[in-house]
């Protein structure tokens, strides 16, 4: 799907604060709401937005970037495992000397080091190495 000059100015408001109301946006770009309305939907339906989320305050959690080694020919059932966990967990797989990368929060650390072992024990996992955020900018 193209984007537009329009598509490009809502997303950028959505991806500033995914709770803007829509007439707010609507005001800001001199259209209608129904027109704002009508382009997200659109950009829903043909996926260019997947979701709307919550980005939590990393002082109010625990985060860590966990890198993990999969056997050949496992990695898409190992994602859809980790989604299994968690469906917040955003999962990436990657090139290099690992197979995915996922970033995982959680309010405290016992019960991230839970999802880490969860992790660990999917079939196919061959290792994994975790990355606790000090910072996010």
């Amino acid at each position: 799907m193209l984007l537009d000059s329009l598509d490009t100015k809502i997303l950028l408001f959505l991806k500033e604060n995914c709770r803007t109301p829509f007439l707010q946006i609507a005001r800001e770009l001199s259209v209608s709401e129904s027109t704002i309305r009508k382009r997200v939907s659109r950009m829903r339906e043909r996926g260019v937005i997947r979701s709307f989320t919550v980005e939590l305050n990393s002082t109010l959690s625990f985060e860590s970037l966990v890198a993990i080694k999969c056997k050949p020919k496992s990695t898409k059932k190992i994602v859809a495992k980790i989604s299994e966990i968690n469906s917040l967990i955003p999962v990436f797989e990657v090139t290099g000397r690992f197979d995915i990368f996922c970033n995982v929060s959680a309010p405290t650390a016992r019960e991230l080091n839970r999802i880490i072992d969860k992790i660990r024990d999917i079939s196919g996992v061959i290792e994994t190495e975790s990355f606790l955020v000090v910072e996010k900018r």
